[in-house]
């Protein structure tokens, strides 16, 4: 038996919550993975679900791996047999290779580099004799973006992306559908087709949605505030036999609308599945109760978002502290005094850290350091 005893109450509550639609809405530190894995856990070692039957999904193989390694951790090696802990890519690559033919590809397909795309995309501007009036990654960037909202080339010209007043939507529209004729006489794909293609072989083959619908009776998502249009497709028609959807996010950590990542998928999943049930994970085992505090003061001002409140565990001596510096270079003086004032006051240079969004920012801090003789690493 997996014991659980050592989750909190709202975690064990999501471990144990297996059928229907589950919304854990995890805020950061709030132990989401090991929810995740001890879910699975839980499932398969003390409820006797048959680990074909269950399928987790995330959005890097390092966070894939992660989750197989937990799950190996808490189960013997012969109850991990079949079951499929993947990434949205790498499980569309494996649908794919049993079920590509369908879409009139071989099975031995190849997934082209962007070497390769770039190629295609220069042709086709060649024919379009415009390949020197168009960036050919900026056009391959739109193709991408399209696949990603599960627009296809056919359909471009009366989708809401269009601008016919545009250039590069017009040369765009030539571009996609010469670009999508070669690769289907090149035998190829790209990798943004490797979910544009699995969603196209489910809407057009009832049948084979309801294999993998029917292969796949547990399913979980992590990271689900990150998903976008084409990945929501996927997960619709992997439910189309059952309801047994568990999706794990936060709202607040939402970022990457501009890679195509849609919000409304988390915060409508109450309506868009059915006596969804949502669970809570507020409780915070990585900062002190001064950041947690801050870190709500600032969050609650987002204007769409679901209501929760992080709580710390334990509580700190240290005071957050704002400095409103006027440019990069004060920025820099700033933070070296500060380093100076600590290094004065006995502390380690090792202990100290400082935390930066780009390398552009790294020049004026190597210069005030060398300035100051603090040796950094």
């Amino acid at each position: 038996m997996i014991s659980l005893a050592g989750l909190n109450s709202s975690q064990r509550l999501a471990a144990e919550t297996i059928e229907g639609p589950v919304l854990i809405l995890a805020g950061a530190g709030s132990g989401k993975t090991r929810t995740l894995t001890y879910r699975i856990a839980n499932m398969i070692g003390n409820l006797g679900i048959s680990p074909k039957s269950v399928l987790a999904v995330s959005f890097t193989n390092k966070a894939a791996k992660e989750m197989k390694e937990r799950v190996s951790a808490l189960l013997p090696r012969k109850k991990m047999s079949g079951i499929t802990l993947s990434t949205f890519h790498s499980l569309g690559v494996k649908i794919l290779k049993n079920e590509i033919h369908h879409l009139g590809y071989g099975k031995n397909f190849s997934i082209y580099d962007t070497s390769d795309q770039l190629a295609i995309v220069r042709d086709a501007l060649k024919k379009f004799d415009a390949d020197k009036a168009f960036d050919k990654k900026t056009i391959l960037s739109k193709i991408g973006f399209l696949k990603n909202k599960a627009i296809s080339a056919e359909d471009f010209g009366d989708s809401a992306y269009f601008d016919p007043e545009d250039p590069y939507d017009i040369a765009c529209e030539h571009v996609y559908r010469e670009y999508s004729e070669k690769l289907l006489f090149y035998n190829a794909i790209d990798f943004d087709d490797i979910l544009f293609l699995t969603v196209k072989l489910f809407n057009q083959n009832p049948e084979i949605v309801q294999k993998y619908s029917t292969k796949f009776k547990y399913i979980m998502v992590d990271e689900y505030q990150d998903t976008n249009p084409i990945q929501f497709d996927l997960i619709t028609h992997l439910t189309h036999t059952h309801s047994n959807l568990c999706v794990v996010g936060d709202d607040d950590q939402s970022i990457y609308g501009f890679r195509g990542a849609d919000i409304a998928n988390i915060l409508s999943f109450e309506n868009q599945f059915e006596n969804a049930k949502v669970i809570k994970l507020e409780q915070n085992y990585r900062s002190c109760s001064k950041i947690i505090g801050l870190a709500n003061t600032v969050i609650k001002e987002n204007k769409n978002r679901k209501d929760k409140t992080m709580k710390a565990s334990f509580d700190g001596p240290h005071h957050p502290t704002l400095w409103a510096c006027g440019d990069t270079e004060h920025e820099a003086e700033v933070i070296v005094d500060e380093i100076v004032g600590l290094q004065s006051a006995g502390k380690h240079l090792a202990d100290i850290a400082i935390l930066f969004r780009s390398n552009t920012q790294i020049p004026p801090l190597e210069d005030q350091l060398r300035i100051s003789m603090i040796p950094y690493t």
